[in-house]
């Protein structure tokens, strides 16, 4: 057992992580959601939520599968990837379009106010 970070999702880099990464058609998961649940990362997939455990930059323990969770980034800022390294094999999944979604009433005011101006 080492010892892990805690790491606080309003000052961190957590954020980066948020979103649906999606996996090659005939992979062992179809895809996976990054969420934060009580300042902790958290991986959302069919199975089930599992809080990830930090362990370096980009890098973290899945302690439910004993898997590795690397995230890689495209342009040394954003990130474009995730894999999961898990009883040997490397999952790669792609990351989708931003995470950011408007509330829907934020949604009809930012419509409205557009339509009349």
């Amino acid at each position: 057992m080492g010892a892990f970070m805690t790491v606080n999702a309003q000052s961190s880099p957590l954020n980066d992580y948020l979103g649906k990464y999606v996996f090659a058609e005939g992979s062992p998961v179809a895809e996976v959601s990054l969420t934060i649940e009580d300042s902790s990362l958290v991986i959302n997939s069919a199975m089930g939520s599992t809080p990830l455990e930090k362990k370096g930059v980009d890098s973290f323990y899945l302690a439910t599968y004993d898997a590795l969770v690397i995230f890689k980034r495209a342009d040394g800022k954003s990130v474009a990837s995730i894999s999961i390294f898990v009883q040997g094999m490397e999952l790669v999944g792609k990351k989708e379009a931003s995470p950011v979604a408007l509330k829907e009433d934020e949604f009809y005011a930012t419509l409205w106010a557009k339509q009349n101006h």
